[in-house]
């Protein structure tokens, strides 16, 4: 299971750490990756994200 948190701080720009869209409190993925929440658009760049640490299988995908 995944856990999901919204952590929205006034006034910061926070982008995809995948693909780079901005994020905003309708549009945000949080997943937990070695003890540091990350942040994304969706679950596929976190999928993707994640594979080029090593710690997934496959390559992800997005088409953002």
């Amino acid at each position: 299971m995944v856990k999901l948190r919204i952590n929205m701080r006034q006034g910061s720009d926070l982008k995809c750490e995948n693909c780079g869209v901005e994020l905003k409190e309708d549009n945000i993925y949080v997943r937990l990756i070695n003890g540091q929440d990350h942040y994304f658009c969706c679950s596929h760049c976190a999928d993707k994200y994640e594979s080029r640490l090593g710690n997934l299988d496959g390559d992800g995908c997005c088409s953002l």
